[in-house]
């Protein structure tokens, strides 16, 4: 799969994610002050799968009818936690993923919204 992972997500993370043969970018390397706007642009534009800890996207795509290629919010954990709940969530998730679904992802549980059929 094809991640674009915000500043917020450990690098730990990214680590996991290459070692896993997944295709990472990461906003830190690009510019770490850049806007939720871009950063949901930069993902649509090379259909990448967003990984936060930010709500912030979730608000832009509901209520502002932003596009999106699938988000992966993990809830902000120490990270061998973090690491666990991402492995998790790929075993049992990573279709809904692949779908364009947000899955929002807590140690107590996983609430996935499937993308909206277009007409």
């Amino acid at each position: 799969m094809k991640f674009l992972l915000d500043v917020n997500v450990a690098g730990s993370v990214s680590r996991y994610l290459k070692e896993s043969g997944h295709d990472i970018a990461e906003v830190i390397q690009e510019d770490p002050r850049m806007p939720d706007k871009a950063i949901l642009s930069w993902a649509v534009k090379e259909n990448r799968i967003l990984v936060t800890t930010d709500k912030d996207f979730e608000e832009m795509i509901w209520q502002q009818g932003q596009n999106h290629c699938g988000v992966l919010r993990i809830e902000n954990l120490p990270r061998l936690e973090r690491m666990a709940l991402v492995k998790d969530i790929l075993v049992q998730h990573g279709e809904d993923l692949k779908s364009g679904s947000i899955v929002i992802a807590t140690q107590k549980k996983y609430r996935i919204r499937k993308p909206l059929s277009r007409l």
